[in-house]
Order: structure tokens, then C-alpha cells, then sequence
């Protein structure tokens, strides 16, 4: 009994070392982390000298496509800043489309309602599948839009895309209404092989899939070869906007891309390949044709939103759809980074369908310095820091830690910052930036 007892006795020590070893781990990773998030914080004079506003007049006149990232979802700050963007472009270098990370079909939607349709901005939001998307601050920007369009010429009118394919269900009624006035199919056939996408609950999986696509194509050889498209392709696209049928025109082109987006939502099931890797690819090709659509009908310059990951210019990860518009399009692509010191978001619990508010710090300094700007926001455009022997200059090179917070939140990111942080000299991966000191969380509206 004695040589038991001494060796229980010997274990709890051994457990209590242990545990205050681990308790003394715990304290110096935390206390580094807190040692980090200090020394970021310190003030840098130098940055106040570089600090502008957003403006289009620091942005070159030669692109094409212009992308504003956002450093996180659920952030309202970073809502706000798709439609400041998108503003400057509009009014101060002609651009006439904006495309979000979101679905085609919902969008093509949203935009009937901006081109002057029925309903209000407020329902409209609620046609987005990702709820992050319920928001004030996204009917403020579809609002703009349309009341925009009301005092403006043909020309300048501006349309509303989407260049996402994960929810398919947002083109299942169009997709039938054009189908079936257009004699493409019979309404049996048509139910036969795409009623799986008919609500946000879809049945298409890897089974029916391949059958999905093949009747998909079979639709889109059908238009493709009707007299009326044939005409279109040879006919004089100013003449067309100016006919009685261009919106027919345009209800085609909205065809051809709900057909293609719902095609690739289909091919995500079949193929192999990495589902990061295939998405990108598939949004990079959605806003090549999107613009190809707007060098028709607008201005051939677009603005793009999406997340932070999707829009940089070099991903170490995977190509991304950035880093595949740069490729493609070189200086015409144009990237605008955010970052935000600290962040109150509204994210999504991983695995689950509610939602939770939670706080996140970047560690970035020159998110920290947006604390000295006025309305503690401010813009560093990168190709006018060029004394390679300032602190600006210098910094906007060194590799730090940057934000990037996705849709999935679980209590283990408190002790993983690294998930949700990325660290990645800025003048890398953007072409500007743009700078919070704090972002709040966003509301989502409910249905009426």
C-alpha cells in the first residue's frame, strides 16, 4: 500500500508540473500575441504623410476592371465601401456595371428591379442567397443604382451582376420563363431536368449532374443556332440598343450566362479538382464574359467585389480569381486590398446555421495609423510611394500580417490567429489599399 500510495503521490506532481507547464505555455503564447498586437499599434508619422482619400483621381484611367476587396464578410464598413467605390467610378471615369460575389441568377434579378422594375431595394436584397447580403447597406447600393439610371441617359445607365455559381436555385425561374416562351423545351422536360434546382434546398448532386449539364447544353445549342441569334451576332449592336427587342437582347445574354453559371454549379459535383481552385477559375471566366457583355451594351469597364482572398493579384496558396485576372489582363486589372485594425463581425458558427458576433484583431500596422486619419479611414495608393528609402515605402514591402476573416467561425480561431490573419507584403498583392482603424458588424433585414 506504502508503494502505491507513493506513486500516486508521485503522478499528481508529475500532473501538477504538467498542468503548470502547460498553464506557463499558454501565458507566453498569449502574452506574445499581446506583444505583437503593442508593437503594431505604435504610431508611424511617416504613414499620415501618405494618407488619401478615396478618390478615382488616384486610380490610373486605363483599366478595365476594378476589384475592391473586403477584409471581412460580416463587417458594415466594408459594405459601405463597395458602393463608395463604386460612385467615384461611375461618376468620375464612366464606368457602367458592377459585379458582386454572388450567384448571376439573383443578380441578373436585382438588376431588372435597377433597370426600373417592380419591388424595392429591400426586397431585393433578400433575393441573395448568402444572408451576409441582407443588409441597409446593400440596398443603399441597388437603390443608387436605379435612381442613377432614372436621371441619366442610355449610355450612362448602369446594370448589376453577379459572377458566383454556388446557388443555383436564383436562376430556376427565369431560366423556365425564357425556356418555354422561347419553345427551347416542353414544360415536362424541362421539370424532368431541373426541377433539382428549384429552391434553396436543391437536390442536384453527383448523380443527376452529368444529365443537368447535358440538357443544359442541349438548350444552349438550340439558342444558339436560332435565326435570331444569328442575327444578333452579325448585327449592329448600337442599332440594337436603339430597336424595340434590345431588351430581348439583353434577356438573351442573361440566358447564356444562368445557363453557364448553373452549368458550373453542375460540374462542381463531377469534377476532382480542388473546390477553391475550381470556383475562382469559374468567377475569373464569369467576369471575363461579363465585361465582354458591357463592351456590347456599356461602357467595357466593370467594378468587382468580393472577398480579399478572391481579388489579391498573388495568392501562395492556389490561383486565384485574382491572380488569374492579372495574368489575363495585366495593368488593366486593378486591385483594392482592405484592412481593418479591429473588427466587431457578423459571422456565421461553422457548422451550423446561426449566426454570432465576434471580435478580431489584425495585428496590421498600417491599419493601426487609421486611428490618426480623419474618420479614422485612409487610402494608400502604392505606385505613389516610390523613395524606396522612406519608412512608407519600406513597410508597403515587408511581409505582415493582414486580415482575412471568412464565414465560418468556432472558438478555436482565439487560440489560431493564423487562420484568420495572412501575412503578405501588401504592394504584392494590391494595387491600393484601403485602411479601418474599426469595422462594426452588419444587420441583417428582415423579411417583410
Amino acid at each position: 500500500m506504502k508503494i502505491i500510495g507513493k506513486l500516486l503521490k508521485l503522478a499528481g506532481k508529475i500532473v501538477l508540473t504538467l498542468l503548470a507547464f502547460l498553464f506557463v505555455c499558454i501565458l507566453l503564447y498569449f502574452g506574445k500575441l499581446k506583444f505583437e498586437e503593442l508593437q503594431a499599434l505604435r504610431e508611424i508619422k511617416e504613414v499620415q504623410a501618405e494618407m488619401k482619400p478615396l478618390s478615382a483621381e488616384y486610380i490610373p484611367e486605363n483599366i478595365s476592371i476594378l476589384s475592391i476587396g473586403e477584409a471581412a464578410h460580416g463587417c458594415k464598413e466594408m459594405q459601405e465601401l463597395k458602393l463608395s467605390v463604386f460612385k467615384e467610378m461611375v461618376e468620375k471615369r464612366g464606368f457602367t456595371a458592377f459585379a458582386l460575389e454572388a450567384d448571376y441568377g439573383e443578380c441578373a434579378e436585382i438588376n431588372r428591379y435597377i433597370q426600373g422594375g417592380e419591388g424595392s431595394a429591400e426586397e431585393m436584397v433578400q433575393k441573395f442567397a448568402f444572408p451576409i447580403y441582407h443588409t441597409k447597406e446593400m440596398a443603399e447600393l441597388i437603390s443608387w443604382m436605379r435612381e442613377w439610371n432614372e436621371s441619366v441617359p442610355e449610355e450612362k445607365k448602369v446594370r448589376f451582376y453577379g459572377f458566383d455559381m454556388q446557388d443555383p436555385e436564383g436562376s430556376y425561374a427565369f431560366l423556365k420563363e425564357y425556356s418555354l416562351s422561347h419553345k427551347l423545351t416542353s414544360e415536362e422536360e424541362f421539370a424532368k431536368n431541373l426541377d433539382c434546382i428549384k429552391d434553396e434546398n436543391f437536390s442536384l448532386n453527383e448523380k443527376n449532374a452529368g444529365e443537368v449539364i447535358a440538357f443544359l447544353d442541349s438548350l444552349k445549342e438550340k439558342v444558339e443556332k436560332s435565326p435570331e441569334e444569328s442575327q444578333k451576332e452579325t448585327g449592329n449592336i448600337a442599332n440594337e440598343q436603339e430597336a424595340t427587342d434590345k431588351q430581348a437582347f439583353k434577356e438573351n445574354l442573361d440566358f447564356l450566362m444562368e445557363l453557364n453559371t448553373v452549368r458550373q454549379a453542375a460540374e462542381t459535383w463531377l469534377s476532382k479538382e480542388n473546390s477553391s481552385v475550381l470556383r475562382d477559375r469559374n468567377m475569373e471566366e464569369n467576369v471575363k464574359k461579363i465585361l465582354e457583355m458591357e463592351q456590347k451594351i456599356g461602357s467595357g469597364k466593370l467594378v468587382i467585389s468580393a472577398h480579399d482572398g478572391h481579388i489579391q493579384k498573388e495568392n501562395p496558396i492556389y490561383n486565384s480569381m485574382g491572380v488569374l485576372l492579372t495574368k489575363d489582363f495585366g495593368e488593366a486589372y486593378y486591385a483594392i486590398g482592405t484592412d481593418v485594425w479591429k473588427v466587431t463581425d457578423n459571422i456565421k458558427v461553422l457548422g451550423e446555421a446561426k449566426r454570432t458576433v465576434q471580435s478580431f484583431v489584425s495585428v496590421d500596422p498600417l491599419a493601426a495609423q487609421a486611428r490618426f486619419a480623419k474618420g479614422k479611414q485612409y487610402a494608400l495608393y502604392f505606385s505613389s510611394i516610390t523613395d524606396e528609402k522612406s519608412k512608407v515605402y519600406q513597410l508597403i514591402h515587408t511581409p505582415m500580417e493582414m486580415l482575412q476573416l471568412g464565414e465560418g467561425y468556432s472558438f478555436l480561431l482565439r487560440f489560431l490567429p493564423n487562420s484568420y490573419r495572412v501575412k503578405g507584403a501588401p504592394v504584392q498583392r494590391y494595387d491600393s489599399m484601403i485602411y479601418l482603424y474599426e469595422g462594426n458588424p452588419i444587420e441583417l433585414l428582415k423579411k417583410r
